[in-house]
């Protein structure tokens, strides 16, 4: 090998560990306070960050729902503005798609429509469309709910287990976070951390995941082991006796929504005997002499 290029080679390497060395002494290392808040911050403000919806659209950052859609939106993981302008594409989407497609269709002689019809399609498009994004979102929502909610009925369990073995009532709501990979189990995860980076206490965690994912039995979980905490009340027991409440909840409602859809096949089950009833009998009267 040239002695030129070992040496070019050499004072390369040692240039670029000079660097490596460098850039590790200076580097700035985050707040405790940053990194909290980093922590401590929801799928919908994360997915707002990545998303250059903010820059683009300035104007949305206005807009407002209510609480309940609100909580919807973060149990989705979408941003007010990414919902927002959801809602404006599909209103545009629903008014131009019946209008063009109608006005191609006249075009070219394939139906016979005047300039009234598109314009009332179109209209009532950009009427539905709004509403079968937002119905959309808040069926997904529902869903995550019920799902979160049996997540939460496996956690009690696990903890009012923990408690049972005088684990602690610390030592208890920690290691049954660790219990299970689900939604849940892993937003719960990053707030005890969160708590434990900040000094707080592990109930503010679960009181604080229960008003993120607007989850009333986590709440009252949290309140449940917070007067344990304070005034040494059977936390056992209480966490027991709402698991088993959180269950017979569950059932009821998987229950009247199994009703539900059995009441919904009812019609189409009569029509199809009504239309076998006719196929059979409607030859024979036709044929009898």
């Amino acid at each position: 090998m040239n002695p030129t290029f070992r040496v070019f080679a050499a004072a390369v390497s040692a240039g670029a560990g000079l660097v490596l060395v460098a850039g590790g002494i200076v580097r700035r290392q985050p707040s405790l306070q940053a990194a909290s808040r980093h922590l401590a911050r929801s799928g919908a403000e994360s997915s707002a960050r990545l998303t250059p919806l903010r820059l683009l659209t300035p104007t949305l950052r206005r807009v407002r729902f209510d609480a309940s859609v609100a909580a919807d939106l973060r149990l989705v993981g979408r941003a007010v503005e990414a919902h927002a302008l959801l809602i404006i594409g599909a209103c545009a989407a629903g008014l131009l798609a019946p209008i063009a497609l109608l006005l191609a269709a006249d075009r070219f002689a394939l139906l016979a429509v005047g300039p009234t019809v598109p314009l009332l399609v179109g209209l009532a498009g950009a009427l539905v469309g709004p509403l079968v994004v937002h119905s959309a979102m808040r069926g997904d929502a529902a869903a995550i709910r019920l799902d979160l909610r049996h997540q939460l009925s496996a956690y009690l369990d696990v903890v009012a287990m923990l408690l049972a073995a005088n684990v602690g009532n610390e030592g208890a709501l920690k290691q049954a976070a660790a219990a299970g990979d689900g939604r849940f189990f892993t937003e719960l995860r990053r707030r005890v951390l969160a708590a434990e980076a900040s000094n707080r206490s592990l109930v503010s965690a679960l009181a604080q995941l229960g008003d993120d994912l607007d989850l009333v039995e986590l709440q009252q979980v949290a309140a449940s082991a917070a007067l344990g905490s304070s005034s040494g009340a059977p936390v056992a027991k209480t966490l027991a006796a709402k698991c088993a409440s959180l269950r017979h909840a569950l059932s009821a409602e998987q229950e009247a929504e199994a009703r539900v859809r059995a009441g919904k096949i009812t019609f189409p089950l009569v029509g199809m005997s009504l239309l076998i009833m006719t196929a059979v009998i409607y030859p024979a009267l036709q044929f009898s002499p």
